[in-house]
């Protein structure tokens, strides 16, 4: 093993360190050879433990498990997309078929270095979906202990520029409406800015799941449903029917799905619609997914309580919940208003226990 640090003296008798990697140089503050000597070899000595320590490791776990030292990149892929949900598994399966991480798939994972990454960071087709599934996927190997140590820290890792997803407007959405000549695009957009579902819950509502005599819509969160346990059913969600969603009703088919034709199309294909219809209507930057942003903020602004649109939305976390109505402009009522209802109710109960109903 090559010694990383080597002894050289300068004019004035002072010994120095030199390192071999980046030609640094650090004073060993002595003038002796032999203080030096000793100094220099313990250095390297420290420095070689570790690399020695990693090395042995490896010999000992290759011998335990052979595996271990053959495993490549791409097993580590096809293991990881079949952990993840079947929409998020796609996902995945589409972003590792890419050409940045065609570099990376035949190499063995504890022989990958540094560079290998940076190749598929900084390819010019990668973006912030390869940093992203990059880092998950190092992460990955690591917690299944397939990884010895990190290609790359977590503190080192480049940064994420995310693209923030705005909540559509009422004048957007107005516009888009006005545009829209096909009904049943129309009707399906109008759903979506009043239930704020995602837009294959909404393209799948079946009649199934509209009960018009207890007036209520439910649906279930498709995503979520995919994490079924024990045969019980995740993420239902169930929405008492307004005037408006039933307008909505009215006007779709009467049996089936509500949506027969969007129901049909992959979730991409909705997706590039919704983009279409945005430029015929002049809209700007907008997203499918700008429906449930929009919902969740006219609901922070409606006074909705927090735990009630969580639970609509189907969000377990209220750091993304707060994501989603971050932008709302809540206005609070005055004092006077909440004194006025206070009153209100206490002379509305003392009317009822005075009639004895």
């Amino acid at each position: 093993m090559e010694n990383r640090y080597r002894l050289f003296r300068r004019g004035n008798g002072v010994y120095y360190a030199l390192e071999a990697s980046n030609l640094r140089q650090m004073s060993l503050r002595t003038r002796s050879h032999a203080e030096a000597t000793r100094l220099i070899a313990a250095k390297n000595q420290a420095s070689d433990v570790p690399q020695l320590n990693r090395a042995m490791a490896k010999v000992y776990a290759s011998a335990a498990s052979p595996e271990l030292m053959e495993r490549t990149w791409q097993e580590v892929m096809d293991a990881y997309a079949r952990k993840s949900v079947v929409t998020t598994r796609r996902r995945v399966e589409r972003a590792f078929r890419s050409e940045p991480f065609r570099v990376l798939s035949r190499l063995k994972i504890n022989e990958t270095d540094a560079a290998a990454f940076w190749a598929v960071l900084n390819h010019k087709k990668a973006g912030n979906a390869a940093n992203h599934f990059l880092r998950r996927l190092q992460n990955f190997a690591w917690g299944m202990r397939w990884l010895f140590e990190p290609v790359i820290p977590n503190p080192l890792w480049p940064k994420v520029k995310k693209k923030k997803t705005t909540a559509l407007s009422i004048e957007e959405h107005a516009r888009i409406i006005a545009s829209e000549q096909n009904l049943e695009h129309r009707l399906y957009y109008e759903m979506l800015w009043e239930t704020g579902g995602s837009q294959s819950d909404i393209a799948n509502l079946h009649w199934n799941r509209v009960d018009l005599r207890g007036k209520v819509i439910s649906f279930y969160r498709d995503k979520l449903n995919e994490r079924e346990e024990e045969g019980q059913i995740c993420g239902l969600s169930v929405l008492v029917i307004g005037p408006r969603i039933r307008a909505i009703l009215n006007q779709c088919p009467q049996t089936g799905y509500l949506f027969p034709v969007l129901q049909q199309w992959k979730s991409e294909h909705r997706t590039t619609e919704f983009a279409r219809r945005c430029r015929i209507a002049g809209v700007k930057d907008r997203q499918l997914k700008g429906y449930r942003y929009a919902w969740a903020q006219r609901a922070q602004v409606a006074g909705m309580p927090q735990r009630e649109a969580m639970n609509h939305l189907g969000h377990k976390s209220k750091a993304i919940h707060a994501a989603y109505a971050g932008d709302a402009k809540t206005v609070t009522l005055p004092l006077e208003h909440y004194e006025a209802e206070m009153q209100r109710k206490i002379v509305e109960f003392r009317g009822t226990e005075a009639t004895g109903t």
